[in-house]
C-alpha cells in the first residue's frame, strides 16, 4: 500500500493541466481557473476622493482663518467639482471627488457648520481622508495570477479595476458511477437487501461545486458486461469517478474491466477510511475507482480527487489543516494507515476545540454530514489524549463550519 502523501503526489505528477481555455464574462468566472494574469485598465481609486463625509479644505487656509471658513461648494459622488476657491471649503461626501486645490477632508462630526459656515477645530493634516488615485490598484496593475480561481471577492476587483472578460481554462467534463446489483435510486420502492444510492449524487454534487461539467452515470449492476458498457460510455470524457468495486471481493469487477480497458497506476492507499482505492487511464480520462462505502468514498474524494481536479483546471492544490485541541480521547492499536476521524469543531475561551464523534464506521454517512472536520491522525502516530493539539480539516464540502450545534451528533 502506498503512503497516502506518496498517493497523492503520484496522482499529481500524471495529471495534466488542460490547454483548453476559454473567454467568459468576468460576473460568471466564480469558481473558474484563471489561464492569464489580468491588468487593471483603469487606478482605483480612479481619482482622488473623500474617504468619508466632512468638508474639504486647503489645510493653509485653516490656520490663517482662524478655524472658520465659508462653505463654498457642495459635492457628491459623481460631480465634476470646480477648483475650491481659495479661504473657503467645501461641504463633500464619501466617494466624491477632491476638488482642485484642497488637500485634506475633515469628518462632519468634528465641524461645526450652519450651511454657510464651517467653523473648525484641530487643523488636520495634509492628506487627512483622502483616497489617493490609484493607492489600491494601480493602472496597469496585476489583479491575479494565471491559476487562480476566481472568487466574489476578486471578481469585485476586476469589475473595480474595468476588466469586463478574462480567459479561464476549460471545465473538465467527469463521468460519475456508481456500481452495485443493491444500488436504488432514491425514491424508487425498496425490495430485500437493497439500498439508496448515496455516492452518485454527493459526488456530482463535489465536483460540481468545483466546477466541473458532470455526467451522472447513476448506477450499474454488479455485472460485467454492463460495466464493461458503462466505462467504454465514460472513457470520452476527462475524468472518472466510480464508487464501489475496487475491492477484493467476487463481485469487484471495477480492477478487472480497467485493467481490460485502460490501466491501473495504482491500487490500496495506506487510509482509515478508504484503502481499496484505484487510480489509472481509461481511453483519454483520468480514472478514480473510489471505495463502495459512503464515508470512505467522500474521504478519498477529498484526499485524491479534489487536488487532481483542482490541477486538471491549472489550480494549484494546498492540504488545509487548522490546529486545534482534542475533545475526547483517541487511542488505537494498529498505528499503520493515516486515519482521519469525522469531527465536531466549536470554539471555548479562545480555542478550537475538534470532538471526535462516537461512531467512526465507513457506512455511517450521517455522522459525515454533522461533521466539521476531520481529525488527522498521521501514520505511526497512536491517537491523542483530552486536550492535546490535533490537526483538522475542514470539510466545507459537506457542511459549514459555525453552524448552530442543536443537533445530537448522530
Amino acid at each position: 500500500m502506498l503512503a497516502l502523501e506518496d498517493a497523492r503526489a503520484r496522482i499529481l505528477e500524471t495529471i495534466r493541466p488542460t490547454p483548453q481555455t476559454e473567454t467568459v464574462a468576468v460576473g460568471e468566472a466564480v469558481g473558474r481557473y484563471l489561464a492569464e494574469t489580468p491588468a487593471s485598465r483603469v487606478p482605483s481609486p480612479a481619482f482622488d476622493n473623500s474617504a468619508m463625509d466632512g468638508y474639504a479644505v486647503r489645510t493653509w487656509d485653516l490656520a490663517e482663518a482662524g478655524g472658520e471658513l465659508p462653505v463654498a461648494l457642495n459635492l457628491a459622488a459623481g460631480d465634476d467639482p470646480e477648483p475650491l476657491p481659495d479661504g473657503a471649503c467645501a461641504r463633500i461626501m464619501t466617494g466624491a471627488a477632491i476638488p482642485p486645490g484642497a488637500d485634506a477632508v475633515v469628518m462632519q462630526e468634528k465641524v461645526d457648520a450652519d450651511g454657510a459656515t464651517a467653523r473648525f477645530g484641530q487643523p488636520p493634516p495634509a492628506g487627512n481622508n483622502i483616497r489617493r488615485a490609484g493607492e489600491d490598484i494601480p493602472e496597469g496593475g496585476e489583479l491575479a495570477g494565471a491559476g487562480e480561481r476566481v472568487s466574489p471577492a476578486l471578481i469585485s476587483a476586476l469589475a473595480t479595476a474595468g476588466v469586463a472578460k478574462v480567459r479561464v481554462r476549460r471545465r473538465p467534463r467527469v463521468y460519475v458511477l456508481a456500481t452495485g446489483s443493491e444500488l436504488r435510486d432514491s425514491g424508487e420502492a425498496l425490495g430485500p437487501g437493497e439500498i439508496y444510492d448515496s455516492n452518485s449524487p454527493a459526488l456530482a454534487a463535489m465536483l460540481r461545486e468545483l466546477g466541473a461539467e458532470v455526467t451522472d452515470g447513476g448506477h450499474v449492476p454488479d455485472e460485467i458486461d454492463a460495466l464493461r458498457g458503462a466505462l467504454q460510455e465514460a472513457a470520452d470524457h476527462d475524468l472518472v469517478v466510480t464508487s464501489g468495486g475496487v475491492s477484493v471481493g467476487d463481485l469487484d469487477q471495477v480492477r478487472q474491466v480497467l485493467a481490460e480497458q485502460g490501466e491501473i497506476a495504482l491500487w490500496k492507499v495506506a487510509i482509515k477510511p478508504g484503502k481499496p482505492f484505484a487510480f489509472g487511464r481509461l481511453g483519454g480520462a483520468d480514472f478514480f475507482g473510489l471505495p463502495g462505502n459512503p464515508v470512505s468514498a467522500l474521504v478519498t474524494f477529498q484526499q485524491f480527487v479534489r487536488p487532481a481536479a483542482i490541477r486538471w483546471m491549472g489550480g494549484t492544490y494546498s492540504s488545509v489543516q487548522v490546529p486545534a485541541e482534542a475533545g475526547a480521547d483517541f487511542h488505537r492499536e494498529a498505528a499503520s494507515r493515516t486515519e482521519f476521524l469525522r469531527a465536531r469543531l466549536h470554539p471555548e475561551e479562545g480555542r478550537l476545540v475538534a470532538t471526535p464523534l462516537s461512531r467512526q464506521g465507513s457506512g455511517m454517512i450521517g455522522g459525515l454530514s454533522r461533521a466539521h472536520g476531520l481529525i488527522v491522525v498521521a501514520a505511526g502516530n497512536h491517537g491523542f489524549g483530552f486536550g492535546e493539539r490535533v490537526m483538522v480539516e475542514p470539510t466545507t464540502e459537506w457542511c459549514r463550519f459555525g453552524e448552530p450545534q442543536s443537533r445530537d451528533e448522530e
